[in-house]
């Protein structure tokens, strides 16, 4: 029953699309804007192979009622084109969007955007093809009609795909979602990469400036003949606040503005009548789509840059800095304690005991100390304060502005957040200690890693002291 229900709402859906089309219709089976093609390539997204039979049924049907375009001829002979002409449309549709999927496209980076601006155009070229041949062979249309027609077909079909099939593809998944299938590949190009605005209020002005571009550009289309060509270029202006959308709004309003200014832009062309504009109009909506979603692209590879930085320079398992970041961090606080004359310290420590942890419980039992006592450790640490990780259950800590005696304050503090208080894992609670060693730089020509080297000596003095304790260093070596 569900399946049912979902190939007829495709097909309803296909077929109050076509008589959308009837906008820009300029002869039988040709319009400028063919909102139908979006919804094949969505279909072929979402439901794969699948939903050739849903678009099948719409076209058979609306060829047999005479709804998309006056035919003369007996019902079987319209059935029989309507047939022949939705396969082809069908099957090169849902072809092109399989192959998107088989390229692994899952969020809307530059390469994504490419293959879809490829694959979309290339798509609706050869549906344009296969159906006017499937038209002409079964007499639903003339060859030299055909010959004529087939660029405009081709424009109408590939405005439709960049345009509305993002939007279409959404609302298809998510009736897929309401309905609970599971289809055979989904495109995550809906994914936010980017926060969305508490309010609809930005969004709502920035799509009003697509508007008010596209009414200055009627009223100059509109004030003469002599003035079409230059009026429909003033629609390119809506680039501007149509790519803020892309860059402020995330995906779906993205998808959404698209969807509403190339219908408007269509809607627009039909209202001023026949002229040069109407196919100026279209080519510019194609252009604001592709320029819309490349710059839909710019967040997400924002959002991967800021994702390859933090695993360069935290511990994937902990958060804490990874040693070399870490390190870097500790440099710019020597510099700046030189500076400023004031001072800082380095601490060393880990857990006491740490291979018999994973030797008595497993190393996912040891992952989760190292995570739990990271954790802890941020909580207690200033925001001034860094915490790295150097290897296995090593950790280190970067002090600005602490002397020797609030340093081993801060490092008793720590220990005792970790002992007071086991780590649960599962149904164990195990219990945690740490070893600490502390030392404070010498500001007149020490390093860090030579003052952490000291601190890493006064570690291993509690360990042999009995663990679970503190030590501070001994002073550097004089002559420094």
């Amino acid at each position: 029953m569900k399946r049912l229900l979902l190939h007829a709402a495709v097909a309803g859906a296909w077929i109050a699309l076509a008589l959308l089309a009837r906008l820009q219709e300029y002869a039988p089976h040709a319009s400028l804007w063919f909102p139908p093609a979006g919804l094949a390539f969505a279909v072929g997204v979402m439901l794969g192979w699948r939903g050739v039979p849903a678009i099948l049924v719409a076209t058979t049907a609306g060829s047999v009622a005479g709804i998309f375009a006056s035919d003369p001829r007996p019902w079987d002979a319209r059935l029989w084109s309507g047939f022949a002409s939705g396969l082809a449309h069908a099957l090169t549709y849902v072809a092109g969007a399989r192959l998107l999927v088989r390229l692994g496209v899952e969020r809307p980076t530059p390469q994504a955007v490419s293959f879809f601006l490829l694959l979309a155009p290339a798509a609706a070229l050869f549906a344009s093809a296969t159906g006017l041949a499937a038209l002409v062979a079964t007499g639903a249309l003339a060859a030299a009609d055909a010959r004529e027609a087939w660029l405009a077909f081709w424009i109408g079909d590939a405005v439709a795909v960049l345009s509305l099939a993002p939007l279409l593809g959404i609302l298809l998944g998510g009736l897929l979602d309401r309905l609970r299938f599971d289809p055979p590949g989904r495109l995550h190009v809906h994914v936010q990469v980017i926060p969305l605005s508490a309010t609809w209020r930005p969004f709502a002005l920035k799509i009003a400036a697509c508007l008010l571009a596209l009414t200055g550009s009627a009223a100059v289309v509109a004030s003469g003949p002599e003035h079409r060509l230059v009026g429909s270029f003033l629609v390119f202006f809506a680039i501007v606040p149509l790519t803020l959308i892309a860059h402020t709004e995330g995906a779906l309003r993205t998808y959404a503005a698209i969807a509403a200014l190339g219908t408007a832009i269509a809607g627009l062309g039909a209202a001023l009548g026949p002229g040069v504009h109407e196919v100026s109009y279209q080519f510019a909506t194609m252009i604001l789509s592709g320029s819309a979603l490349f710059g839909l692209a710019v967040p997400v590879l924002y959002s991967e840059n800021r994702e390859l930085r933090l695993r360069l320079t935290h511990d994937s398992l902990t958060g804490a800095h990874t040693r070399a970041h870490f390190f870097e961090v500790a440099e710019r606080e020597l510099e700046r304690s030189r500076r400023f004359a004031t001072p800082l310290a380095v601490a060393a420590f880990d857990v006491d005991h740490f291979k018999a942890i994973n030797d008595r419980h497993g190393h996912a039992a040891g992952d989760a100390v190292l995570t739990e006592i990271a954790a802890r450790c941020r909580r207690e640490l200033r925001s001034s304060d860094a915490l790295g990780r150097l290897g296995g259950e090593e950790f280190a800590l970067v002090l600005p502005m602490t002397g020797e005696e609030a340093a081993a304050e801060t490092a008793e503090r720590l220990a005792a957040v970790l002992r007071d208080q086991p780590v649960r894992h599962g149904g164990a609670l195990l219990r945690v200690t740490a070893s600490f060693g502390v030392a404070v730089v010498d500001l007149a020509g020490e390093t860090v890693p030579d003052a952490l080297a000291r601190a890493d000596r006064a570690l291993y003095d509690a360990k042999g002291a009995g663990r679970d304790r503190v030590r501070r260093a001994a002073p550097p070596a004089s002559g420094r």
